[in-house]
């Protein structure tokens, strides 16, 4: 069958010289003696591209990061001068920084400087000022969730003017209220409370803004689950928003003992139905939408799933998931801790966790258009995804299998003399630490390099990739 997805597993190559200061550059930098194509080992797949089908176009600025509005009173994080995790965003390109979550609906804006008796719970100009330098620091825009649980729209104007003022250029868009369609059951609106409330509460915010800001830009609804409510927002206000967004976890809570790294690396059917909704949604007016919050277990992860390696192999697959519906992109929740946060603080310094070897490896290998391929792999568990842009064509294998190998012959879809690998491993798929990508991680200053790649020639014309238990690889063909 010619497919986007499917169930395979794959052997893993590496590709050359991905990094920069800025982020990994799709060019090779260093050079790698080349090899003959290696023997197959592992249970067989075969993988047909073809790039001469329509594809669909990647999001340049796909890779995201999902924070709560209150962490922004912490000096320390999303600061400009912790000068690590910026370069640890900056590898990944470009990208968007969300900030919002349960908490923008409970952090309250004050409008006025941060002093030694302002409260957490409280939003300053000040918190502000320091998150708007480390936006620009990263380069990446921001989509900015205002509250919407205290409802008042007056202050809201006044808190999106000052946001307006200090992010400048670096502003995306505005969000009113997080997970709206969960408000009823959180305690922010009563039993009542439904998408036509919600539609209403929206419509004053954006007015209120708009009298001040009278070219703000909006995205939403930023929804929990409800697909009905995004189809119904993008009815009503497509002519005012850039960008349609809700948010998409596997499943949860993070307290479930049924939930292991199993749960994850099964196939999802959920998500091609959630993601087909919200095509379906924004395409009759032109709009992109964005997974604006997401991850794998919701309520803050599960320990000894959403933090092991198998988590970055389910990152992997989700996100080429997302670009296969037409997504923009995907931001991924997180802070300073907890068991799903791509990058956590330890010890005071940001160390990245399995998630962002993931995105190091999509980023590696999401050029061009996504392109059709035949894959034929049986009832190994496994994915492959293929993009080509103007002369080269990027593979990438998700081996999900935890006890086989697989050995996948690929037969590219242009006459190809090398390909190159970049191999996304860890010591098992268990693992919390011991995680690289292209044999490396990222040095004390967060900038990341990628060891020389193995470099093979084609056999037939076809190149043989063996791609190990709980793995994955991005081929690079030219």
């Amino acid at each position: 069958m010619s497919t986007f997805l499917s169930s395979v597993k794959f052997v893993t190559t590496t590709v050359a010289g991905l990094a920069l200061a800025t982020g990994c550059s799709k060019k090779s930098g260093a050079t790698s003696a080349i090899s003959p194509s290696p023997l197959p080992q592992g249970a067989p797949a075969t993988v047909v591209i073809h790039p001469d089908a329509t594809g669909t176009p990647i999001s340049t600025s796909f890779m995201g990061f999902s924070y709560e509005i209150g962490i922004l009173p912490d000096s320390t994080f999303l600061s400009p001068s912790n000068t690590v995790l910026v370069q640890l965003i900056r590898n990944l390109g470009d990208g968007v920084i969300r900030v919002g979550g349960n908490s923008s609906d409970r952090v309250v804006w004050t409008n006025a400087a941060r002093t030694t008796a302002t409260g957490r719970d409280s939003l300053t100009t000040t918190d502000i000022d320091r998150f708007a330098a480390f936006a620009k620091a990263t380069g990446w825009p921001v989509l900015f969730g205002l509250n919407l649980g205290v409802y008042d729209p007056a202050k809201a104007a006044t808190e999106a003017n000052y946001v307006s003022r200090m992010l400048g250029g670096s502003l995306m868009a505005f969000q009113t209220g997080n997970e709206t369609d969960l408000f009823s059951r959180n305690g922010h609106r009563d039993a009542t409370y439904q998408y036509t409330n919600y539609q209403q509460e929206w419509s004053q915010y954006f007015q209120a803004v708009r009298n001040t800001l009278p070219a703000a830009p909006f995205a939403g609804p930023d929804v929990a689950y409800k697909t009905a409510w995004i189809n119904s927002f993008a009815i009503a206000t497509h002519q005012n928003i850039r960008l349609l967004d809700g948010h998409y976890y596997v499943t949860g809570p993070g307290t479930d003992s049924t939930i292991t790294y199993h749960t994850l690396l099964a196939p999802d059917t959920k998500l091609p139905v959630y993601l087909t909704a919200l095509k379906n949604s924004a395409q009759p007016y032109s709009l992109p939408y964005r997974i604006s919050e997401c991850n794998s277990i919701y309520s803050g992860g599960r320990k000894g799933v959403s933090d092991i390696f198998a988590s970055a192999l389910w990152a992997l697959d989700y996100m080429w998931t997302v670009a296969k519906y037409n997504g923009q992109g995907i931001n991924f929740h997180g802070g300073t801790g907890g068991p799903y946060t791509p990058i956590a603080m330890v010890s005071g310094s940001p160390v990245a966790r399995p998630e962002y070897y993931a995105m190091l490896a999509f980023h590696q290998a999401a050029h061009g258009s996504l392109v059709p391929t035949d894959v034929n792999a049986g009832q190994l568990n496994t994915s492959v995804y293929a993009c080509k842009d103007i002369s080269t064509e990027y593979v990438t294998l998700i081996n999900k299998e935890d006890n086989r190998d697989i050995s996948f012959t690929i037969t590219p879809g242009m006459k190809a003399a090398t390909a190159q690998v970049f191999i996304l491993t860890a010591p098992g798929i268990t693992s919390t630490d011991g995680v690289t990508f292209a044999g490396s991680q990222p040095d004390a200053g967060g900038k990341f390099t990628p060891a020389n790649p193995a470099t093979y020639s084609s056999s037939n014309g076809n190149f043989i990739v063996n791609v190990p238990r709980g793995s994955a690889a991005v081929v690079v063909i030219r």
